[in-house]
Order: C-alpha cells, then structure tokens, then sequence
C-alpha cells in the first residue's frame, strides 16, 4: 500500500491478506519477496503502534472487527439454513417417531442373595 499510515485493524487485515497470497501456488518468487518486504514494514508498524497503544482503545477496536465479523458469518450462515430448507423435501420436515425401545430383561442377583455353602 502506498500509504504508510495504517491503524493497528488495517495493519492486521493487510498482513493476512499477505498471508493468503503468499501461499498460493501461483505466486511468483519475486512477488512474494515484495509481499514479505511489505510484511515486515507492516509488522514494524504493528509493533510501534502497540508499544505506543492506549490498550483499551485498541481492544475495543478488536472487538468491533470481530463482532463485524461475527454478524457477517451469522448472516451467510442463516442464509445457507434458509437455502437448505428451501432444497429439502416435505418429507424431510416431519418427526418420525422414533422406535419403542425393547424393555431390558429383569435380572436376578440370587447368588449374591443367598449365602455360600461349602460341601
């Protein structure tokens, strides 16, 4: 990126976003030279930024970018269930009932009952 002032969110995303290139197949060694180049200046600046971080600010920062995060998965993950049940049969919907169990057969413990004969 050519702008060198990133906050701590953006420093993070961009590092994953690296990350994800980097391991691809098709990335060339001389463009994941430059990507770690650009990796590293971005960690340098995380690690400024978190040496010169009010914490509370930057937790609450984190937890706005996960509870984005998180509605967002919430929502593709409802709209996969609504897309599932659209594709289901009727049949598929209704309970069956489910099978009586056998009842267990009684037991009896009359050995232990009945006191040990010695003959």
């Amino acid at each position: 990126m050519a702008d060198d002032r990133h906050t701590f969110a953006q420093a993070r995303t961009r590092l994953e976003e690296i990350v994800v290139q980097v391991r691809k197949k098709d990335c060339s060694l001389e463009k994941s030279l430059d990507l770690l180049e650009e990796g590293v200046r971005l960690a340098n600046t995380c690690t400024e930024l978190s040496d010169h971080a009010e914490w509370p600010t930057v937790v609450a920062e984190e937890q706005t970018h996960a509870a984005v995060e998180a509605a967002e998965a919430e929502e593709h993950a409802g709209e996969a269930a609504e897309a599932a049940d659209d594709d289901a049969p009727e049949s598929a919907h209704a309970e069956e009932p489910a099978p009586d169990a056998p009842e267990a057969p009684e037991t009896s413990n009359r050995a232990s009952e009945e006191p040990h004969r010695g003959e």
